[in-house]
């Protein structure tokens, strides 16, 4: 791999913070005992430049392109399962409001466990099934958060 490509990841995801933190900015702060509608998003933005940041000085600071190569953020990771992890994501994400949270949830959780980091598929249905329960339990019934009920209506 060229050096370059390491640079280009970097300068990205500053890239990325700066424009984050920059809408965030508009969307107001508020102050630290009542924080505006941005201002969880500026922090992350920043925090999302200091990263890059640090990334990117790490890039220049190393001795030789050996060393860069073989220190790599990108190296070995799995790249047709984070495009896959994004699809099924994606399709979740619009399957909530046609289906409601219980279903989705529970298929998106069965397809992570089996696809993803293959489990015996008593543990992806059990896993799948407590962890749904759960999620429901706590921010339906406890917090109060409304779902998306869909078209079986709960």
């Amino acid at each position: 791999m060229k050096a370059h490509f390491y640079w280009a990841g970097s300068i990205f995801w500053v890239t990325i913070g700066i424009y984050v933190a920059i809408h965030a900015y508009h969307l107001g702060l508020g102050h630290l005992r009542h924080p505006g509608p941005g201002f969880i998003f500026f922090g992350a933005g920043f925090l999302l430049m200091i990263l890059g940041a640090i990334d990117l000085a790490r890039t220049f600071l190393w001795k030789s392109k050996k060393e860069t190569e073989r220190n790599s953020v990108w190296l070995g990771i799995r790249w047709q399962k984070i495009t896959l992890v994004v699809v099924v994501l994606s399709a979740y994400v619009y399957s909530l409001n046609m289906f409601g949270f219980l279903l989705p949830t529970f298929l998106l959780l069965v397809f992570l466990f089996k696809a993803i980091e293959p489990t015996k598929w008593w543990i992806a249905t059990t896993g799948s099934f407590i962890t749904t329960l759960a999620s429901y339990e706590i921010f339906k019934v406890w917090l109060k958060v409304p779902f998306p009920k869909g078209f079986l209506g709960f």
